[in-house]
């Protein structure tokens, strides 16, 4: 449940920065969420390269949060357009 969909492979700092102003932060997360569910919800928005949904190191249990790296920048402002609507019951951020 926790983690990430998608090939990882070493990036420079430069492909980090890029990766970073593709990507979208959600909050209020239901914790029962799935990589599969968020990237259905946001694909409408454009690609989507990877679902991050963050867990505590310690328990193994989500945070509540996650972040959704598309392939195009332009899919961010698309997915804005996101915030404060329904996912699985809850109002995201």
């Amino acid at each position: 449940m926790c983690g990430s969909v998608g090939v990882f492979y070493p990036m420079t700092a430069e492909e980090k920065v890029d990766a970073d102003n593709r990507s979208v932060y959600v909050g209020n997360v239901d914790y029962g969420s799935t990589a599969d569910e968020l990237e259905i919800h946001f694909n409408g928005c454009g690609p989507v390269n990877r679902v991050t949904i963050l867990c505590d190191k310690f328990s193994g249990h989500p945070k509540g949060f996650a972040y959704i790296e598309f392939s195009n920048r332009d899919s961010v402002k698309t997915a804005m357009a996101l915030d404060e609507t329904l996912f699985r019951g809850r109002i995201i951020k």
